[in-house]
């Protein structure tokens, strides 16, 4: 029996489907990020993934990877199932994931029985599964979340429908977890154990793996050999771009990365991206690079697979480059050299646009026409304060946002914001708050579109204020929450940040009354025109 691979992310509600005013990605960009060196090996001309049924084209591949928003597209996972009838499941999984996660493996082994190898992966398993140390790389320096996956099988929580957790970076561990479930695959299709000895070591990549042996769990740690991202290929030229985003409307939109690292440069207490959780940058020196081959990759297979339509791409780093100017240079000056026929969007702090614009000034000459914000409050020392607000001496939060919005109508660039509720603000700040943005946008025009979301605790590897949620429960049951959260990029009802407490009802309608009051996005560059798909960012 060949190898037969799905991927799947998971999903996080238990119903329905994402509002159409809320930003939402149509893409599993993350899973995509992880697949892509099997992909790469699915290309060559050796080992078991080039003999798998991905060894097609990319977006023939596409097809075997599949993004699930709500339970209600379970019927779509079981026909994918039944069509490719996979011996090796990969499942992405955030935390809020954690119950589609469950339902997916259960469907999967209920239809193929043994014959299927399931695998979770993801942030969730990453940020319960961890190390004591970074550096003490050996079992008994792993430990164990409340919530994670492992421990609540080994403790009769959930059912045993994972055979491996995988925790932290997935690209080489995913290629060489696909050669032993080939190698443990009878002629019958009947898996065999995937014995953890077997596993290399020095696989590239920080990871851990681990399963239950009987009603213990057992664990390998790599060696954390730095993985070579210059070698890596862009999800794009492995996956293909089906997707079209709104703001840069009528191209086809790829998302792009310059791989610094898993999360943000910054250490925002409330952001479950923060450097304290998600690691420290990794080879900057190459990062623009990497970042303008990824663009060029897309440009060049948008311009393969859609040849009437346009390139535009988002890239998907929680800050553009980390936001250094030395790396935004270096990027910027490869643009100019080498022009590139795509339009492009990024993310960079207020602060960060105020005090860069030379080089968003030459970002904005050679492609990029969209900017995405974190605007979270009106008042970042209420809630705590925020690590990436550099700037508070000299002016307010609030004062820096407009000060930042019009310097990007002067040049021509789109924005986008995200705010967040939930961290220990009044309502009356969030309706404030609302308010100033609804201001702004008549006298900016921008921020379009306004990303809402309400703060969830993650597991953070611990550092959780103490919460120790299990997560096994879907985070907004079928209840009067889960109509209004189907407008927020994230949100939970069971899941709330332990020292605040679970939303209100009336607070949470009299926001999304509000949201929709917002005045429709209006059209910032006019030779682009309107695509029917949905625009999105940042992704799961």
């Amino acid at each position: 029996m060949p190898l037969k691979v799905v991927a799947v992310s998971a999903p996080d509600w238990i119903s329905g489907a994402k509002d159409g005013c809320a930003i939402n990605s149509r893409d599993p960009a993350s899973l995509f990020n992880a697949c892509r060196y099997a992909a790469l090996l699915a290309e060559r001309d050796h080992g078991a993934w080039h003999n798998s049924n991905w060894a097609i084209s990319r977006l023939e591949r596409r097809r075997k990877v599949m993004l699930m928003y709500s339970l209600d597209d379970l019927a779509a996972f079981e026909r994918l199932l039944v069509k490719e009838k996979p011996n090796m499941l990969l499942i992405g999984a955030m935390t809020l994931c954690l119950p589609g996660a469950i339902q997916c493996a259960l469907r999967a082994k209920a239809i193929l029985g043994q014959e299927v190898f399931v695998i979770l992966g993801g942030r969730h398993v990453t940020e319960t599964m961890y190390l004591s140390d970074p550096t003490l790389r050996h079992r008994d320096a792993v430990r164990h979340h409340p919530g994670s996956p492992l421990r609540l099988m080994a403790d009769g929580r959930i059912p045993r429908v994972f055979d491996l957790a995988v925790s932290g970076d997935g690209e080489h561990i995913i290629a060489a977890l696909g050669a032993l479930v080939d190698a443990a695959t009878t002629t019958r299709g009947r898996q065999q154990t995937v014995d953890l000895a077997n596993l290399d070591k020095n696989v590239p990549g920080d990871w851990i793996v681990g399963a239950l042996e009987g009603g213990s769990i057992r664990v390998e740690v790599s060696a954390g050999l730095s993985i070579d991202y210059n070698d890596l290929p862009s999800p794009s030229r492995m996956f293909g771009v089906t997707a079209a985003f709104d703001v840069f409307a009528g191209r086809m939109t790829a998302h792009v990365f310059s791989d610094i690292g898993r999360g943000c440069v910054y250490d925002c207490s409330f952001c479950s991206e923060r450097r304290s959780v998600t690691g420290s940058p990794r080879d900057l020196s190459n990062a623009g690079d990497r970042l303008y081959r990824q663009l060029r990759e897309a440009q060049d297979v948008i311009s393969e697979d859609h040849t009437t339509r346009g390139a535009s791409a988002f890239v998907e780093d929680s800050v553009m480059l980390g936001g250094s100017p030395k790396l935004v240079d270096r990027f910027a000056s490869l643009l100019e050299n080498r022009p590139l026929r795509i339009s492009f969007g990024a993310q960079f702090t207020v602060d960060q646009i105020l005090t860069r614009q030379s080089e968003i000034v030459r970002l904005a000459r050679n492609g990029l026409t969209y900017l995405f914000v974190g605007i979270e409050t009106l008042s970042p020392t209420s809630v705590g304060g925020m690590s990436k607000d550099v700037g508070r001496n000299r002016a307010s939060w609030l004062r820096r946002t407009q000060e930042a919005l019009t310097f990007m109508r002067e040049h021509n660039v789109s924005c986008g914001c995200s705010v967040l509720f939930g961290l220990g603000e009044t309502h009356e700040a969030r309706i404030e708050l609302l308010q100033n943005l609804s201001h702004l946008q008549e006298q900016i025009g921008r921020p379009y579109p306004v990303s809402v979301n309400w703060a969830v605790q993650h597991p953070l590897c611990g550092d959780d204020a103490g919460a120790s949620y299990d997560y096994i429960e879907w985070g907004t049951p079928d209840c009067e929450f889960l109509q209004y959260f189907h407008g927020f990029g994230e949100a939970s009802l069971l899941y709330p940040l332990p020292h605040v407490g679970r939303p209100l009802l009336s607070e949470v309608q009299e926001v999304s009354h509000l949201l929709n009051r917002l005045p429709a996005p209006r059209p910032m560059a006019p030779a682009l025109t309107t695509d029917n798909q949905p625009g999105s960012w940042p992704p799961n």
